[in-house]
């Protein structure tokens, strides 16, 4: 229980229980939203990817398992929070920005509407998602350039979720589960491939 993740993660005796230890953990507690092969699906991340948003070093996903993602009731939870642009910008607006997304990772677009779609991304999504669109992972704010969508892909998905935003939410398992429980899973999510 006095190590670290990492320290456990880089002895291999202990990794290879925690590993095993967190793989059945993880079969009780998180497969219901991961799936049991931690692929994940609409709305809930895929573990298996090197897609993180906040972060996939073991730390970082202990820090989420412990702590939650807008758990209500832990102050120490998760937070990133997009704001609904549905009555901030425009319809025509949130089209063209739209459509710059789709663009930035190779998707069916508008060709037309992507001048002006960058314009609209400079001005309202660069302070979370960075000027490259590579998101941030102090604040949450995923990565917009690469293939993975958590609630789908293309301009009208974009669209939706720039108007109204979907917001995730995790427990926070720490309350639930013992300290060593929650290292176990840490180490076994990590070990997955997708941890950074």
């Amino acid at each position: 229980q006095s190590k670290t993740v990492s320290e456990i993660a880089a002895d291999d005796a202990l990794r290879e229980f925690a590993v095993a230890a967190g793989g059945a953990a993880f079969k009780v507690n998180c497969v219901q939203c991961h799936g049991s092969g931690a692929q994940g699906s609409k709305g809930f991340p895929n573990l298996n990817d090197d897609d993180w948003l906040w972060g996939g070093k073991a730390e970082q996903i202990q820090q989420t398992i412990t702590h939650g993602i807008r758990f209500a009731s832990d102050p120490d939870t998760r937070l990133s929070e997009m704001p609904a642009f549905g009555d901030i910008i425009t319809a025509d607006q949130i089209a063209q920005v739209s459509a710059y997304v789709a663009s930035l990772s190779g998707k069916v677009h508008d060709a037309s509407l992507i001048q002006p779609g960058a314009k609209v991304f400079a001005e309202n999504c660069v302070a979370c998602h960075g000027d490259n669109a590579k998101g941030n992972k102090e604040l949450g704010a995923p990565d917009l350039t690469d293939a993975i969508w958590l609630y789908g892909s293309g301009e009208t998905a974009i669209a939706d979720q720039v108007r109204a935003p979907k917001q995730g939410v995790m427990p926070a398992w720490g309350a639930r589960l013992c300290e060593t429980k929650v290292k176990e899973l840490a180490v076994y999510i990590h070990s997955l491939g997708g941890g950074e």
